[in-house]
């Protein structure tokens, strides 16, 4: 524990040197420049943009999914990696350890039948091949966890991450073509200039691999789901977190809604989603659904009170599903690059689309319940950055 201790504290001193010094002790002045802006319409070209897009300050990859062992035992993941930017361009490197970006990484891993909750993080620099994302298709790394794309035009992905007694070793291949969420892909975050993120996903990948825990092994199959987000401010002043809700029916159709909470506990009226079904891909907005919480949890962990259940219903198509965690603790407590800690679950669902009935199951996301998501890292970034100019 002391060790690990140690480790962290030695890196967050490393990043924190890098940010007011580089190379041969240039001052970052680089750091003050700008990034680029979301606010016209991307040009997609796949499968470039499934690769890096480093003139934004903000950028991750992100995997989660639903698994079965050969006796349907059920398990979830997360395999996510973060790019922060500290340049917004690239100063002359000088030295190998000349510094970009930083890259973090979370792991998790949920052993449902043992209600048992594994969480890991990596953080390195983006130089000396320590990690990194390709340009112009999706790969990436950071110390031996991997991202991997193969095929040409249809795209399969491979992921593969160990920490200590715990691993996941995953083919993935997408049924479906992405689908850009938002206005083609531009998503609406706040109404400020620039509060949004370019981002699609996809929304159901046939999924299969290995996973470990401890010393036993699973050979596992299931469906999972692929987000990608590249950003340089996509949370409005007055929001402090979100509810992101993922969920794949049993029908073949997926729901993604991603709700903006603020300071007074409310939804920011550019909360919305997508329908992906069976013949059309439509945008949601905060009037087309309804949200209703259904019961809660605190963690043990932090103190948190988290939503632990819900209804939603859909006006148009008619929906009405509830989803409940398939086990109530699923919080990533964090702390190597400050303290996060945040929900993120697998989940069961069932429910009706207008008089059929329909079961399914996803992923959730829950930011900001432990602590605002602005004291976290992309926050504390820009307030590193402006301090140069004091």
């Amino acid at each position: 524990m002391l060790i690990k201790r140690l480790k962290s504290c030695f890196l967050c001193f490393l990043f924190s040197f890098f940010f007011l010094f580089y190379g041969k002790g240039q001052f970052l002045l680089y750091a003050l420049q700008d990034w680029a802006v979301v606010d016209q319409p991307w040009s997609w070209v796949f499968p470039r943009d499934h690769g890096n897009h480093p003139e934004f300050q903000t950028e991750w990859w992100y995997f989660t999914g639903n698994l079965y062992g050969p006796q349907q035992e059920p398990f979830g993941f997360q395999w996510t990696l973060f790019r922060q930017g500290i340049f917004s361009s690239q100063p002359p490197r000088t030295t190998r350890w000349a510094l970009r970006d930083i890259y973090f990484a979370h792991f998790a891993l949920s052993d449902i039948p043992k209600k048992k909750f594994y969480a890991f993080e990596k953080a390195d620099r983006g130089a000396l091949k320590l990690a990194g994302i390709t340009i112009g298709d999706m790969g990436g790394w950071i110390r031996g966890w991997e991202l991997k794309s193969f095929g040409s035009p249809k795209k399969r992905f491979h992921i593969y991450a160990q920490e200590e007694a715990i691993a996941i070793d995953l083919d993935l291949e997408p049924l479906k073509p992405p689908v850009l969420h938002g206005e083609n892909g531009l998503s609406r975050k706040a109404d400020q200039k620039g509060a949004a993120s370019y981002y699609y996903s996809f929304s159901r990948l046939q999924t299969e691999g290995l996973i470990r825990i401890s010393n036993k092994s699973w050979n596992v199959k299931g469906t999972s789901w692929f987000d990608h987000e590249f950003t340089t401010n996509s949370l409005g002043k007055n929001e402090v977190g979100w509810d992101w809700f993922a969920i794949q029916l049993d029908n073949g159709e997926e729901l993604m809604l991603y709700c903006l909470r603020t300071k007074d506990g409310d939804f920011d009226h550019n909360s919305g989603g997508t329908w992906i079904g069976k013949e059309e891909t439509r945008k949601l907005t905060l009037n087309d659904f309804i949200i209703s919480r259904t019961a809660f949890w605190k963690s043990p962990h932090t103190g948190a009170i988290y939503p632990s259940g819900w209804k939603i219903k859909l006006l148009d198509p008619s929906i009405e599903i509830e989803i409940k965690p398939k086990m109530a603790d699923q919080e990533l407590v964090l702390n190597q690059l400050g303290f996060l800690a945040y929900w993120e679950g697998a989940v069961s669902v069932k429910g009706k689309k207008g008089e059929n009935p329909v079961h399914g199951e996803g992923y959730v996301e829950l930011t900001g319940y432990a602590a605002p998501l602005q004291d976290y890292l992309g926050y504390s970034f820009k307030k590193s950055e402006s301090s140069l100019l004091k």
